[in-house]
């Protein structure tokens, strides 16, 4: 059973007064059974009649006595040890929660133990605080570095993929072609990239544009689902699309940015999804929100890393054994999309299979 420290301390003042009471009329009652036996028997009545009243008086009068010692007591040790206490937790849970600071608590009345307590979690807030700071003094860096780097990158790259592109439409052998098509698909491979970098520059400066209309979610699953019907084929993996049972109410989003997070979400689970698996994508309304799930029965995401899956440059090891392309910024940035549209992105492991479920949410439109 759980007590607050308030509680705690009522409990222990009324043990005590109980206690005090026992002891004092325990006294009373032996020393009257004392006193009685050296008294003649005819004036015992009077004696009694006498020492009642003033036992009633005395017992009233240490019946004060205590409530008083007890509620000073009380007092005493709530304004000493049971407030501070609960300033204390106020201030850590502010703390933990919001990052906010809130004043903690300083009385003379305070013991030492507290006092201390109150300076060690000062302390602990400031190195918080600092270390908060310099992390997002090297974010800023990073992200200028990123922006910089990949500026100066595309500019030679996208000539690159022209010249590489005219040379196509030279004659040339077989084993040529081979090798300038490769090329060509690093090319665009490595422009691909750029463009991811300048995106994540873009969002962590606060930069990253959208253009918000009433649009049908339900018809753009659809159409990226046809997209992809090919390189399912391809792969070998069937690819099926549940839309909801009742129409989907309008969502208000960049029709460009949610078509750019269902991409990645489908083009993941069909590249993750072994040879004869499948992948099922499915539309719903629930608690006023339209969702989208991305249902794969492939490699799943191991339990000791689901916590970092959605941090930049990150890919689970499983992932990286099975595809080497990627650098880890999909799905942090789909997510970035999602949160910024007033929705979420979100995953759970099959309950029933192998594989992963993406669930993809956006509020209705008002």
């Amino acid at each position: 059973m759980k007590m607050s420290i308030r509680t705690l301390l009522t409990v222990l003042a009324l043990a005590a007064l109980v206690l005090f009471l026992v002891v004092v009329f325990g006294a009373m009652y032996l020393l009257q059974g004392e006193f009685m036996q050296l008294l003649p028997s005819d004036v015992v009545p009077q004696v009694i009649s006498g020492i009642s009243a003033s036992l009633m008086y005395q017992a009233g009068a240490f019946t004060l006595l205590s409530i008083i010692i007890a509620i000073t007591l009380f007092l005493i040790l709530s304004a000493a040890i049971a407030q501070p206490l609960r300033a204390i937790v106020v201030a850590m849970t502010a703390f933990a929660e919001r990052g906010e600071r809130v004043a903690l608590p300083s009385s003379s009345l305070m013991p030492t133990e507290l006092t201390s307590l109150t300076a060690a979690l000062v302390a602990s807030m400031d190195k918080v605080e600092l270390s908060h700071k310099k992390d997002e003094e090297v974010s800023r860096v990073k992200s200028d570095f990123i922006s910089t780097a990949a500026h100066q990158l595309r500019t030679p790259l996208t000539g690159i993929r022209w010249a590489l592109e005219a040379l196509q439409q030279e004659q040339l052998s077989q084993d040529q072609q081979a090798l300038v098509k490769s090329a060509v698909d690093k090319s665009h491979d490595l422009v691909a990239i750029v463009g991811t970098l300048l995106d994540i520059s873009a969002i962590e400066s606060g930069k990253y544009k959208y253009n918000f209309i009433p649009m049908d979610l339900g018809e753009l699953v659809n159409e990226v689902g046809n997209d992809f019907t090919p390189l399912a084929a391809q792969r070998q993996v069937s690819l099926l699309f549940q839309p909801s049972a009742e129409p989907l109410p309008q969502i208000k989003g960049d029709r460009d940015r949610i078509k750019w997070i269902l991409n990645n979400l489908i083009e993941n689970a069909i590249r993750y999804t072994p040879t004869g698996g499948s992948i099922t994508v499915s539309t719903d309304i629930i608690a006023n929100q339209v969702q989208v799930r991305v249902r794969d029965t492939g490699i799943g995401i191991p339990e000791q890393e689901r916590g970092n899956i959605f941090e930049r440059f990150y890919r689970a090891g499983n992932a990286i054994t099975k595809e080497n392309a990627g650098n880890g910024l999909g799905l942090y940035i789909a997510r970035t999309i999602a949160t910024d549209h007033g929705g979420d992105l979100d995953f759970k492991g099959n309950t029933e299979g192998p594989g992963t479920t993406f669930i993809l949410s956006f509020p209705v439109s008002a």
